[in-house]
């Protein structure tokens, strides 16, 4: 005999709340553990994504490798990428089954870079 388990959550949160919580805390993490993790993040994504205009989260992180401090938690990079979503620099073209083994196929964002904003900005 199996036993389901209610997970209540506070009637004032939504969806989106508790995943920019979620996200704030990874951040957050993350620069406890590497002083501007999230800055030297930031950076390194506006670089990487003006030779690699079409990308996903795992793409980028597996370039940021041995340039970027691990942060402890891959979560961390989510909240890089919505940053850049938010200033207008990246667009959400769909979704991409990523390729790590572990994560069972599942979709994932597949970003775009937003060239006109990048137009704007560099002239």
């Amino acid at each position: 005999m199996s036993h389901q388990f209610a997970i209540e959550f506070p009637p004032d949160q939504s969806g989106e709340d508790l995943r920019d919580e979620g996200i704030e805390q990874a951040l957050t993490h993350a620069n406890e553990t590497a002083e501007r993790w999230s800055e030297i993040a930031y950076d390194f994504l506006k670089r990487y994504m003006l030779d690699n205009p079409v990308f996903m989260a795992e793409n980028v992180r597996e370039a940021a490798a041995n340039i970027v401090p691990e942060p402890p938690s891959k979560r961390a990079w989510g909240g890089v990428l919505v940053r850049a979503a938010k200033e207008g620099l990246i667009i959400r073209m769909g979704f991409r089954n990523v390729k790590n083994a572990r994560a069972h196929c599942t979709p994932a964002t597949l970003w775009a870079l937003n060239h006109s904003a990048i137009n704007e900005k560099v002239a």
